[in-house]
């Protein structure tokens, strides 16, 4: 047998190309109705929601989600997974973070987590539907709680327990570390915080400082029996 003719191989070289596009576009489909998903089930929840709705979003069609997922329970999960992997701090800025001051660290933490919550800004629906699933836990929160929830606790535990000279598992460190999602979350209450404290807003977005009045009290949390 000797070298296949050009045209064999050109006709080869063709069918490998559109194979590659095929998974391409294929991949790509995927995507989209994961990203429409989210959206959806972060402003109105799993039973708020029809495939048909995210097929519409997602400008494709049913049987394009039904080849990916199977069911709108599957989607859900995979939404959720797709969350937790997109919020989770990454190895690299652990290292980073390791390698600074603890203190520093804890603040630059709090900083990167107030991402989102300034004025005039949204949450990315990868925040929103963590949050909804912590608010109405689902069949798969459990496997968020193991995926991130956990991890990311357990990584800003270890820090702020440098900071305070506390056991990392201790209550108070604990305490702080579940405090700092509440805190964070009350910067989202605009409208509730113009009304019993005006110019609060324009003033704790200046020169950092509400990520360091977090910082100040989350230290003070995890330092306190």
């Amino acid at each position: 047998m000797g070298m296949p003719s050009t045209l064999l191989a050109r006709s080869s070289g063709n069918r490998e190309e559109k194979k590659l596009g095929t998974t391409k576009d294929s991949e790509k489909t995927r995507g989209k109705i994961i990203e429409a998903a989210g959206r959806l089930f972060a402003e109105k929840g799993f039973n708020g929601v029809t495939v048909r709705d995210i097929v519409r979003k997602a400008d494709t069609h049913l049987s394009a989600l039904n080849y990916h997922f199977r069911t709108k329970e599957a989607l859900y999960r995979e939404v959720v997974l797709e969350a937790s992997r997109a919020c989770m701090t990454s190895s690299e800025d652990r290292e980073q973070l390791a390698q600074l001051d603890p203190r520093e660290a804890v603040f630059l933490i709090v900083k990167e987590m107030m991402v989102g919550h300034g004025k005039g800004e949204s949450w990315p629906w990868q925040l929103s539907i963590i949050n909804r699933e912590c608010w109405e836990p689902s069949g798969v929160f459990n496997e968020l709680a193991e995926t991130y929830l956990k991890p990311e606790a357990e990584f800003l535990a270890g820090i702020l327990a440098q900071v305070v000279g506390r056991p990392s598992n201790s209550h108070s460190v604990r305490f702080a570390v579940v405090m700092l999602t509440g805190m964070l979350d009350s910067l989202a209450y605009e409208h509730y915080m113009n009304a019993i404290a005006p110019g609060l807003i324009e003033h704790g977005m200046t020169d950092d400082w509400f990520a360091k009045q977090i910082t100040h009290l989350l230290i003070e949390a995890a330092s306190t029996d």
